[in-house]
């Protein structure tokens, strides 16, 4: 019995000793041309650039890899130069035992904008990708001109991984878990299964990448993000950008809460858009509808989305039952009727009658909103043109249909010529005895709040 004992002591020790040593086990690139690698940081970091145009700069995730964006990267390269690079830790670039997270992240990114001159750039971040490009922006608001996020977390509660996924980031047997994952397919397509919604979305490039990392790079950089945007502190920071922004995220996300896009387009004052029958990887499960929403956003020219096929029906037993046709899945944000309130609302984006609205704001009591002040660009002409609606007049003209100005008073020919009740003294510029010789000579009554002369 003794010396079953010893050999179970022993086995946990050898266990023990082999998950250090894949914690620490990092991987350099050997063969680095010049044509696919940079050194950022002290290492080196695959990128790849593609199209011609203004720049835009793709950010993945966690667990993933550049090559998520090859089918986004092709729509874009014809009206844009594409950047995309793989995160230290991740894909083909080097991976240190530290240096991981949004901060060490944000000035990755910022030192790859550097190399290249990049200014007033489209970013377009996925998952932990999107916390570093907000980090990006907040830091270095030259650099990034348009913020795009992906299923971004907004705190580190919006974060929940499946089970065998989340046994690889425990801090002792996780390096064992995870290594085994590295070498064994099977499990690492156990592993990000509740990445997507259908499972034939989840492609042999997914789950590829997410045996490229190492134990340290994988666990780290969770760890530290985790720790990062907890209790909103990179949220309170976005509250100084000042740039256009759009969140995107699905409905079905089972990674990241589909609510963070809301808040992030509470905070950056974006659009945010949900897509139905789609989890965390929207640029591969609905590809069609991400890429149009994308190039709209990037380009203002809303054509894109009236040009992209819808979504595929679901079966009658796998949607879930609203009330009434055409209520969303998620929650409305509630009303306020708060004086404070500015109107100024997060534009949430859902399906409607199996496509989506291109205004900035859904329909409510079956009328459309009014313009909003941001979309001027959308509805103007060329400089020193009005828009025309087609009718001959602009879009923007507050006149009915007897040609007369519905939306501003008339006013007077001469405006110094003032009433003379508007030459009288105001209430709040007399004192209070002048007040209650007024309200006499007029045969007001008193004034109840006068404690001076209260009702008879």
């Amino acid at each position: 019995m003794s010396s079953v004992l010893v050999i179970i002591l022993i086995l946990l020790v050898v266990l023990v000793a082999a998950s250090v040593v894949l914690g620490r086990m990092t991987y350099q690139v050997q063969s680095a041309r010049d044509t696919e690698y940079l050194e950022l940081e002290g290492h080196w970091i695959r990128y790849r650039v593609d199209g011609g145009g203004p720049p835009v700069l793709l950010v993945h995730g966690w667990l993933s890899s550049g090559e998520v964006w090859t089918r986004l990267a092709d729509q874009l390269s014809s009206h844009f130069t594409v950047y995309s690079l793989d995160l230290t830790g991740f894909g083909d670039s080097d991976k240190p035992a530290s240096g991981y997270g949004v901060r060490y992240g944000s000035r990755l990114l910022y030192a790859f904008c550097a190399h290249f001159g990049l200014t007033r750039t489209a970013v377009i971040g996925h998952d932990i990708g999107g916390a570093m490009a907000v980090k990006l922006a907040a830091d270095h608001q030259d650099v990034v001109g348009r913020l795009v996020l992906i299923a971004t977390p907004a705190n580190q509660d919006q974060i929940d991984l499946p089970t065998p996924l989340w046994l690889a980031t425990l801090p002792v047997v996780g390096p064992l878990f995870y290594t085994l994952g590295r070498y064994v397919g099977p499990l690492r397509k156990l592993w990000m299964r509740p990445f997507v919604f259908d499972p034939q979305d989840l492609s042999g490039e997914v789950i590829e990448a997410a045996g490229r990392s190492t134990p340290a790079a994988m666990m780290k950089t969770l760890e530290v993000t985790r720790r990062e945007i907890s209790r909103g502190r990179l949220l309170r920071q976005a509250g100084i950008i000042k740039i256009p922004a759009l969140a995107i995220t699905g409905e079905n996300d089972r990674i990241v809460d589909p609510q963070s896009a809301t808040q992030w387009a509470g905070v950056l004052s974006a659009e945010a858009v949900l897509l139905d029958r789609c989890g965390h990887l929207p640029m591969l499960e609905r590809p069609d509808e991400f890429n149009a929403r994308v190039l709209s956003f990037l380009t203002g020219d809303s054509s894109y989305l009236s040009a992209a096929p819808a979504a595929p029906e679901a079966a009658q037993e796998d949607l879930p039952v609203a009330e009434t046709p055409g209520e969303p899945l998620l929650p409305e944000p509630p009303e306020t009727t708060d004086e404070r309130d500015t109107g100024e609302r997060p534009r949430v984006h859902r399906k409607r009658g199996g496509s989506y609205s291109s205004r900035g704001r859904e329909p409510e009591g079956g009328h459309e909103d009014t313009p909003d002040p941001e979309d001027k660009r959308k509805v103007e002409g060329p400089v020193g043109q009005s828009p025309d609606n087609g009718a001959g007049r602009s879009s923007l003209d507050r006149t009915d249909s007897d040609g007369e100005d519905a939306g501003m008073p008339e006013l007077p020919k001469d405006l110094f010529d003032w009433p003379d009740s508007m030459n009288e003294p105001r209430p709040w510029d007399r004192s209070p005895g002048e007040q209650r010789r007024v309200r006499e000579e007029r045969g007001e009554d008193a004034d109840p709040e006068d404690p001076e002369n209260p009702h008879p």
